[in-house]
């Protein structure tokens, strides 16, 4: 008689290997200890994921989808941008999985920035593309702030400071983006 196969061990597969790896991060997460922890054999995991950078790939789809869902009521870009750092700060294992770089080899697609150029051509006009070089600048400053957090680079006793300030970088940055925006299309010409 064929086995049966269980519809829900793929889920409860990649719900294991985001609780391994917000426990234990990289040294966490193998097949192994996937399966075990999903309550199911290794042979049943590589049935559905080839490779451990497969599971890797679901985990980072899911947190960028978890990113999206607490960027998408932002009514502002420096909600958006302060969401964003919230979200890096609150689950720095995760955020640190979102860019390690695993996605870029993985897809060309960068569906967050993307709805983050839409919104910003919505509240300052002009068209999605227009505005990359902010949504890259400001991501490069959220992710420069998130670290020296997460690395402990910047003390806790510090770190309100560095936020403060972060909140006023991204104010003038978002003021004198049309600054930004043309000395981005003389150097993409140049």
């Amino acid at each position: 008689m064929p086995r049966q196969i269980d519809p829900e061990v793929e889920g409860r597969i990649i719900q294991a290997a985001r609780k391994l790896w917000h426990k234990g991060g990289e040294k966490a997460l193998n097949m192994r200890a996937v399966a075990q922890a999903a309550g199911t054999n290794t042979p049943a995991v590589y049935r559905r994921f080839r490779n451990r950078e497969e599971i890797l790939g679901a985990l980072v789809r899911s947190y960028q989808q978890e990113l999206f869902q607490a960027l998408a009521p932002c009514c502002s870009l420096p909600e958006v941008v302060q969401c964003y750092l919230d979200f890096a700060l609150r689950q720095p294992r995760e955020y640190e999985l979102i860019m390690s770089g695993l996605l870029a080899r993985m897809s060309k697609t960068r569906p967050n920035v993307d709805f983050v150029a839409e919104r910003i051509s919505e509240w300052l006009g002009g068209s999605a593309d227009d505005h990359r070089a902010l949504v890259f600048t400001l991501a490069s400053l959220a992710h420069g702030t998130a670290m020296l957090k997460i690395t402990g680079t910047i003390p806790d006793e510090d770190f309100s400071r560095v936020r403060a300030v972060f909140g006023m970088a991204v104010k003038v940055l978002v003021a004198n983006e049309d600054k930004l925006r043309s000395r981005a299309r003389d150097a993409k010409h140049s």
